[in-house]
């Protein structure tokens, strides 16, 4: 095994996972590592791998489609959530990792 093919960065913020499709549906993650096309999140709810979600961070103008790929249990009741970002709009489209 390789590795990964990009770049990780670790930075750290808060975002807001929806699933587009019922309003109360939606969880506070923080996010553990993030790259231009993917983004691992710790929330406290499990979500079904193939959905698609809205993300809004907490940075601002930082909004993307994603679809889940994994969901793995964490200690504590917390879950880790694989995100492949389809499509990124507003600054994290510019967002240099």
């Amino acid at each position: 095994m390789d590795g990964r093919k990009e770049v990780r960065s670790h930075y750290r913020f808060r975002v807001l996972l929806s699933n587009g499709e019922q309003s109360v549906v939606a969880a506070y993650a923080s996010t553990e590592n993030v790259s231009r096309h993917g983004a691992r999140v710790q929330t406290d709810r499990p979500w079904a791998p193939g959905t698609y979600v809205l993300v809004k961070s907490s940075l601002g103008e930082l909004w993307a489609h994603a679809r889940i790929v994994y969901c793995q249990t964490l200690p504590s009741k917390m879950y880790a959530l694989g995100l492949q970002l389809l499509v990124r709009t507003g600054a994290w489209v510019m967002m240099q990792l």
